[in-house]
């Protein structure tokens, strides 16, 4: 398992940026082996620092492939973007 902790525990294995660099999603596993995603912004009254905005983190998948179709549906800009597009589908087809 590669990847940094973030407060929660998670293990954030990627973030993949919106293209106007406010939002992000990050891609993680928990403790428990199962993985997940939240949707991030940028809040500039708060030096940029990162809020979880989604509320799509309490949501738990047994494979990445689950976790980058419900991305997907869930948020707007992930499908219009080739780069996001891109990021998830790598994430998905790398061994877990």
């Amino acid at each position: 398992m590669t990847g940094r902790a973030n407060h929660r525990g998670w293990i954030v294995h990627e973030s993949i940026p919106s293209e106007d660099g406010y939002h992000c999603i990050d891609l993680f596993e928990d403790g428990e082996g199962l993985v997940g995603f939240e949707l991030l912004r940028a809040d500039p009254e708060d030096a940029g620092r990162w809020t979880a905005v989604g509320g799509f983190g309490g949501k738990r998948f047994s494979n990445r492939a689950s976790v980058a179709a419900a991305a997907v549906a869930a948020v707007p800009w992930i499908a219009p973007s080739e780069d996001a597009r891109h990021g998830l589908d790598a994430w998905a087809s790398a061994s877990e």
